[in-house]
Parts: structure tokens; C-alpha cells; sequence
């Protein structure tokens, strides 16, 4: 229920994240737009969004606490990826483990394990095997250059630095489709990422699930800012103009003033 856009630009200095502020509950039956951003602080240099039904607060104050220090985007994704680990083994413990076998953790579990009937280990290993903590997490910043990470189940981080963009949600496939169209490249200028960004997340709206609101972030080596209101209102129009245009069949002058010239036919 949300969707997620990070892409760097600006020759790779330069990280631009979007994302919307549609939130709901577990089962999908109350949605609404939240008042406040997605996107987290993490360090001066670093924004965390989230995506998933799992909704874990902790988990970002956690992680801001011990990135204390640390510079290097990716030894934040490091403290992400084990905070990651530990929730997760948290929530098998307390959903699994404990209802199927009366068992408080991990560690007794491995002390017991001899002693339960094997059809109880095969069905617990294999549901602690398929467990989806269902949480994605987006970790964009910028060190010596802009970085890209995804951290997701089981507990692990995947970089996206050199495909230059990353689309998590319900929305990723119309999402990704517009980078694809652009031939988005990390040499892209600033000011052509956040709208292709943004039209990317319009037309990951397309899917249903995802908000209209949408909130655009830029991480340089300067810091972490927002996108002011006039620049998203911006954004919209000229994404509508570009949108009516098309609908209108209206085509490029190159187009409409091609010189067609052909030469006889005379078949086979």
C-alpha cells in the first residue's frame, strides 16, 4: 500500500527519492493519506522509506541511533540488514515457534529440537524458512557518491547503485516502465530526474493502492532537502500538459512536417 522511487543523478552526486503518503492497515480495509512524509532521517546524508504492511517505528529510531558515526551509506545498510535479521527472528518466535511448539525462542528451540516429533521440526523449519516479515526498506544517501539500497526478507541488502534507480510498491512495474522509456542513466541532470522521478510515480499510481500526494526528496553532500509545494505543483502541470498532449494525438512538429517520399512498387 504505498510506492517507493530513488534514483541518483547529477553524474552520481546527487540521489532524488519520491515516495506518497498512503498508509492503511494489515488487511487493506481503512487507507488514507498520512499528514506527515514516509521518508526518515537516518544521518545527514541518508533518508530510510519503508514499504510493506509491517509498520515498525522502532526499527527507525534504531537504526538513526546506531548510525551514529558512520558516514558510508553502506555500512548503514549494514546496521539496517542486521536490525532487519532481529526483527524478523522476533516476529517467528511469537508467531511461529511459540504457537506450533509452546516454545519461547530460538535458542530453546535448538535445545529441544531432539525431543519434538519430526513432522513438528520439518512443519516449523519450513514455515521459518517461507516467513516474510513483509517490510521492504529503501535506504538512499550520499557519501563519496549517491547509493541506492534495498533491505528485505529474510535480512538482506541489495545495491542499485549501478542500474542508477530503484522502485519499490504496488505501482514498481508502471514505475520502472517510464525509467526504461527515458533511458534513465546516473549522467542524467538534476533537474531532468525529479521529472522523470515524478512521472514515474504518476504513473505508478496507475496500479490503485498508491497516493496522490507525493513528496520528492534531494540527498547532496550537503544534506537532505524537500521539495517546496510550488515545485510539486510545478511538477503536475507539466506533467498534465505532457499527458493531454498525448491524448489530444497531438505529435512533434518533427512529425507533422516529415517529408515522406517513396519510390514505386511494383511487388514481387
Amino acid at each position: 500500500m504505498t510506492q517507493l522511487i530513488a534514483a541518483i543523478c547529477d553524474g552520481g552526486k546527487t540521489v532524488v527519492t519520491a515516495s506518497d503518503r498512503m498508509v492503511g492497515t494489515g488487511d487493506m480495509t481503512l487507507t488514507f493519506e498520512h499528514e506527515q512524509p514516509k521518508a526518515q532521517a537516518i544521518s545527514e546524508r541518508a533518508v530510510l522509506l519503508s514499504a510493506g504492511t509491517m509498520h515498525e517505528p522502532d526499527l527507525i529510531g534504531d537504526a538513526r541511533q546506531k548510525a551514529k558515526g558512520k558516514e558510508r551509506i553502506r555500512e548503514i545498510a549494514d546496521t539496517l540488514k542486521d536490525l532487519y535479521q532481529d526483527l524478523r527472528m522476533k516476529h517467528i518466535e511469537d508467531e511461529v515457534i511459540r504457537p506450533l511448539a509452546g516454545i519461547h525462542s530460538f535458542a530453546e528451540y535448538h535445545e529441544k529440537q531432539r525431543t519434538l516429533h519430526d513432522s513438528v521440526v520439518m512443519e516449523l523449519n519450513q514455515r521459518i524458512t517461507r516467513y516474510d516479515l513483509d517490510l521492504s526498506l529503501l535506504l538512499a544517501g550520499v557519501d563519496e557518491q549517491g547509493h541506492i539500497i534495498e533491505i528485505g526478507n529474510p535480512g538482506m541488502w541489495r545495491s542499485s547503485d549501478d542500474v542508477g534507480y530503484c522502485t519499490l510498491g504496488m505501482g514498481s512495474r508502471h514505475a520502472e516502465n517510464v525509467f526504461a522509456w527515458y533511458r534513465y542513466s546516473t549522467n542524467v541532470s538534476l533537474q531532468d530526474a525529479v521529472y522523470i522521478i515524478f512521472e514515474a510515480k504518476k504513473k505508478a499510481e496507475m496500479a490503485g493502492g498508491v497516493g496522490q500526494i507525493t513528496d520528492i526528496l534531494i540527498i547532496d553532500e550537503k544534506g537532505c532537502k524537500i521539495a517546496k509545494p510550488n515545485v510539486i505543483a510545478g511538477l503536475e502541470e507539466a506533467y498534465s500538459e505532457r499527458e493531454n498532449r498525448q491524448k489530444r494525438g497531438v505529435l512533434d512538429r518533427n512529425i507533422t512536417e516529415l517529408d515522406i517520399q517513396t519510390d514505386p512498387f511494383k511487388g514481387s
